[in-house]
């Protein structure tokens, strides 16, 4: 019993395994950070334009007592990560899990979308995590255990909102793509798989979209937002043995807003 509970504790023990969190060092991306720090991980942080704030989650992620550091990346910028992903693969000795977390999430009426718009939202959210994806797996292919990618996809994806239309169009690209990518690279030893999170908790969300809050825990069965820490926990486990048999899967993070019924029963 107690060989049954370490092999357990060891299987999500990341202690000596290097971990990229794309966008770790604000919103979302912070709290999936600490998760795999927590848990003993060497993390790789990349940040668009605020060094400082960066160099910060820095520290405070090497107080868990592994390697981390930080790097400049703008993913809309495909030709900067290979060279971005290969520093760190030369800085850690290898990249074992990518967390393709950094994204936008900018609101607009379809009526009013400029093309200019669009296009940033597909080349950042879309084509950036498609060619870091293919930067990562170049790396993994050559490592001996292969290594895991998780995207971050929505639930927009597959629910629509008025304003977020394009979003979620770039989510649901990102699901296929997943999907797609697991049944290539899988004769590498690389796992593919996604998260779909709700809406997650932010101190602006009452500014950004006021209402928001209420209505979604009123629909979620367990009546809450997303948490950081929930992106986390389900990172946790797609990124470890523990999900060794598991690819080109969408694992829903929402608390149960998706189920919620079409009408309220007495």
């Amino acid at each position: 019993m107690d060989m049954e509970k370490n092999a357990v504790c060891r299987a999500i023990d990341y202690t000596g395994r290097n971990v990229i969190v794309t966008g770790g060092a604000s919103g979302a991306g912070v709290g999936i950070a600490h998760r795999f720090a927590e848990a003993g991980a060497n993390v790789a942080i990349t940040y668009h334009s605020n060094g400082a704030a960066a160099a910060e989650k820095v520290e405070a992620l090497r107080a868990f007592g592994g390697k981390a550091e930080a790097y400049a990346l703008d993913q809309r910028d495909v030709d900067s990560i290979p060279g971005v992903l290969n520093a760190i693969a030369r800085d850690f000795g290898g990249i074992d899990v990518l967390m393709n977390n950094a994204g936008i999430y900018p609101h607009q009426n379809n009526l009013d979308m400029s093309r200019e718009e669009w296009d940033e939202m597909q080349e950042s959210n879309t084509r950036g995590v498609y060619f870091l994806c293919q930067a990562a797996a170049k790396i993994m292919k050559e490592q001996k255990d292969g290594g895991a990618i998780i995207n971050v996809s929505s639930i927009n994806a597959t629910c629509p909102s008025d304003t977020l239309v394009h979003y979620g169009t770039s989510k649901a690209a990102v699901e296929f793509l997943t999907r797609g990518l697991a049944h290539d690279w899988g004769k590498y030893g690389i796992r593919v798989n996604c998260i779909a999170p709700g809406l997650i908790e932010n101190p602006m969300l009452d500014t950004w979209v006021p209402g928001w809050r209420q209505s979604y825990c009123e629909r979620a069965p367990l009546g809450r937002l997303v948490r950081p820490e929930d992106l986390g926990n389900a990172a946790l486990f797609l990124g470890s043995p523990l999900a060794s048999f598991i690819t080109g899967q969408i694992l829903t993070v929402d608390g149960g807003v998706l189920m919620a019924p079409a009408f309220f029963w007495d």
